[in-house]
């Protein structure tokens, strides 16, 4: 009996067993249901909705190298427009409209499955190697039956990167400092030394005493783990802090409130405002964000903004206030999951809690670029939590440096640092589970007169009870079935039709 990969990978023609090969009926019968197990697996969902209208939105994308200019599809349009394609799964990107249908995949270019042909290219979208087939510094192609080694997601970037070209080891060697449960996200290094925005945030907490920001220093050594209370696991710990953060909101929101009701006009439903807004997006997951929006901000003094804004709702709640302030800043709704989590509250504060500033070239991961280490960086599980929210200036200090005592409109361009993006996700197929010969009766029978779908079964029943009776003698006596036992069955069945028609 051959086992399922030999099925679904042998050399033979689609899994199936060539006609040269010795092998039993239920060979067959067991690699159909391999693929059929198989397809439900990778597309358990319907594809007869493209999400064009949805406009720029996280979702799982597919690169099409068939297609000219290496650009990429919605879940839906890779089955239903380029399934006969070669194709690359990116899995989930931020702020990205499907390209399906639009110029910018060639002259002609359509989508089947709505009227839409040649329309604009999407110039927001953001292309990178990943488009072309290849991922990670390494720039090797990505070979879902061969690769071996476990890669991880650039909280950034989005690209996809090795294990052993973070750690120099792969996955399964055991040895490197850091293993696959010990850190939540990635930030790599090429984002670390490319982006300033992030290099702002990261560099202030990376390699840090408890800040759960960790980077890997020198003789592999890990900086900047978290440390919990004595006696006490982080889910315990991450439940304390929840408590407390509850409360404390709760206390420093109605006092907010209080004293900004009567000097500000009330925000409008965040929802109703945003461009996009909730409903739009309520189909996405929460495990992604949506996408980032970038908001102008005014230098004038600051007011705090009543809690409970989330970064999402940014741009609204900045287009609904009376006049231009940078006190319209994302606060989360989430809490703290550790010790170290406790001290860097959701809402904004006036007191800064990051660590203290550093003299230039003296924080730990300047010091580790020194040394010639790599910079890249690697978040503890609850690291949203982590970050300082102080939106105000405390008095008498400049508004210079590391915005000193005025971390969170570091984050107006990474909102999903403070908050878990939405993403879209395809609908579920109710007929997944099905095999492919229940859907193609179905199929064949729903658009059938009831009397002639009655007679086909009728017909198809007795065809079967027929060949099984056929077989069976030569079962039993060990008879290997060729092609032309098969044809000689066909042929008595087609006499059989004549001289019943006579």
């Amino acid at each position: 009996m051959l086992d399922r990969d030999a099925l679904l990978f042998s050399p033979t023609r689609d899994g199936v067993p060539s006609s040269d090969d010795n092998f039993y009926a239920s060979d067959i019968v067991a690699a159909q249901e391999a693929m059929d197990a198989e397809a439900a697996e990778v597309l358990p969902f319907q594809f007869n909705q493209c999400t064009y209208d949805l406009g720029y939105i996280r979702q799982p994308l597919y690169a099409c190298l068939t297609c000219l200019n290496n650009r990429a599809v919605c879940a839906a349009c890779s089955i239903a427009c380029h399934g006969e394609h070669e194709l690359v799964e990116l899995f989930n990107r931020r702020h990205f409209r499907c390209d399906c249908g639009t110029e910018a995949m060639g002259a002609g270019s359509c989508c089947s499955i709505s009227p839409r042909d040649d329309a604009p290219a999407n110039v927001e979208n953001r292309y990178d190697a990943n488009f072309e087939g290849r991922f990670c510094f390494c720039g090797r192609p990505y070979d879902p039956h061969t690769e071996t080694d476990s890669m991880y997601q650039c909280l950034t970037c989005e690209d996809w990167i090795h294990h052993a070209c973070l750690f120099g080891q792969h996955s399964d060697d055991n040895a490197s400092p850091l293993g696959e449960d010990d850190f939540d996200m990635v930030i790599c290094e090429r984002c670390v030394k490319g982006n300033p925005g992030v290099r702002k945030i990261v560099e202030r907490y990376a390699g840090r005493e408890d800040s759960g920001v960790m980077i890997i220093g020198k003789d592999d050594q890990v900086l900047g783990k978290a440390v919990l209370p004595p006696d006490e696991d982080e889910e315990t710990e991450g439940a304390k802090a929840e408590q407390v953060g509850e409360t404390e909101g709760e206390k420093a929101g109605e006092t907010e409130l209080e004293k900004s009701a009567e000097a500000k006009p009330k925000l409008e439903d965040p929802a109703e405002d945003g461009p996009t807004g909730e409903a739009k997006r309520k189909a996405e997951e929460g495990e992604d964000e949506p996408a980032a929006k970038k908001v102008k901000t005014d230098a004038s003094a600051p007011t705090l903004p009543p809690l409970g804004l989330s970064a999402s709702n940014l741009s609204a709640a900045s287009s609904s206030s009376p006049e231009p302030s940078t006190s319209a800043i994302p606060s989360t709704s989430s809490q703290p999951t550790s010790a170290s989590v406790s001290a860097a509250p959701s809402s904004p504060t006036k007191v800064c809690r990051a660590p203290p500033v550093l003299p230039p070239g003296e924080s730990p991961l300047a010091m580790l670029e020194k040394e010639g280490g790599r910079a890249n960086i690697y978040l503890e599980e609850g690291w949203m939590m982590r970050w300082c929210r102080c939106s105000q200036v405390a008095a008498g200090l400049p508004l210079t440096g590391f915005g000193l005592h005025k971390c969170l409109p570091l984050f107006f361009d990474f909102p999903y640092m403070l908050e878990e993006e939405e993403q879209y996700e395809p609908p579920e197929d109710p007929d997944a589970h099905k095999s492919t010969f229940d859907l193609g009766m179905e199929h064949l029978l729903n658009r059938m007169p009831r009397a002639q779908a009655l007679d086909s079964v009728r017909a198809f029943t007795g065809l079967s009870d027929r060949l099984k009776t056929y077989l069976r003698p030569l079962a039993e006596g060990d008879t290997t079935i060729t092609k032309e036992l098969i044809e000689k069955f066909f042929d008595e069945e087609r006499e059989r039709r004549q001289a019943s028609q006579q």
